[in-house]
């Protein structure tokens, strides 16, 4: 009997993944080190709609691979490849979207002892209505200085107690628990993907959204940057062009000593600042040159006097 209902579990588990396969162009697969079964359902809820998750035997999904390898190029060798304990993720969305999905909608969970600090902890200042006790020294444990205060314990200011990748002690873990924080951010995160007969491994899911962002615009920059230079007419080079231009006239111009309206204080002031530097590289070399100027100057100063 109990052989019969193993092999009927196993029939289901087949059945359901034969029928995800079929269902969906993206399976993805997510490493379930250190993720916690409150965590893979707080995703669940948040990936509704989106998508999938199921766990299943590796040995299984080798074998539903099998039988849909004449529609689904390339996933026997996906699922060849996958090792350990994983979780399965069928898709419509491609597998960058699902990254960025993932990391939009960590979750919060209290500490464990031996968990990596994923942020910097505070614990922030005030009441945390935890009544004087042996709880105190957990505090000064961790270097936290309290105060009682009306019945309770206070914390006299904000202390930081991990900072990110510091390793978090059972007892630093414990008081957090205590005070109700879920300092770490969990989630999953994409190790291996199957899309449309294309096989994505670990360095193919490095995605950083923000630094492409960043590196977007700055091609964008450069391009129009090289548009201008070589004035090829764009809607978005064309007032740049147009400013270059005038920039490039103005300055001929006011080389040329071509006087205009926009050009006469521009050549005036050229002109003066080209004295200034003469009278001085003459005064370096021979100051007595202009000496008979300084007395002229000095005789209209008295004069006027």
């Amino acid at each position: 009997m109990l052989t019969r209902q193993v092999a009927l579990w196993k029939r289901e588990i087949f059945t359901g993944l034969f029928e995800l396969l079929q269902k969906y162009p993206v399976v993805a697969v997510a490493d379930l080190q250190k993720v916690r079964s409150s965590q893979i359902q707080e995703i669940r809820k948040k990936l509704r709609g989106k998508a999938e998750l199921i766990v299943a035997k590796n040995t299984i999904l080798r074998k539903v691979a099998e039988k849909t390898a004449d529609s689904k190029p390339e996933i026997e060798k996906f699922a060849s490849e996958i090792t350990g304990s994983k979780v399965l993720i069928f898709t419509h969305l491609n597998p960058y979207e699902l990254i960025i999905f993932l990391d939009k909608n960590k979750v919060r969970v209290p500490a464990k002892g031996g968990d990596i600090s994923t942020t910097e902890i505070v614990i922030p200042a005030g009441n945390t209505g935890l009544q004087p006790g042996p709880v105190i020294s957990e505090f000064n444990e961790v270097k936290v200085q309290t105060r009682i205060e009306a019945g309770s314990i206070f914390v006299a200011r904000d202390t930081i107690v991990a900072r990110k990748s510091d390793v978090i002690s059972t007892k630093l873990a414990s008081l957090l628990s205590k005070l109700g924080m879920k300092p770490m951010e969990a989630g999953l995160s994409l190790s291996q993907a199957y899309d449309n007969g294309f096989l994505l491994g670990p360095n193919d899911l490095i995605f950083d959204l923000d630094k492409m962002k960043a590196d977007f615009s700055s091609t964008a920059k450069l391009a129009l940057s090289f548009a201008v230079e070589a004035n090829i007419i764009l809607p978005q080079t064309m007032p740049r062009i147009i400013a270059k231009a005038y920039r490039q006239a103005l300055s001929v111009s006011v080389e040329a000593a071509f006087l205009t309206g926009e050009t006469a204080q521009l050549v005036i002031q050229k002109a003066y600042a080209n004295m200034n530097a003469l009278s001085s590289a003459i005064s370096a070399v021979k100051p007595e040159a202009l000496a008979p100027q300084r007395v002229a100057s000095e005789a209209s100063t008295e004069g006027k006097g």
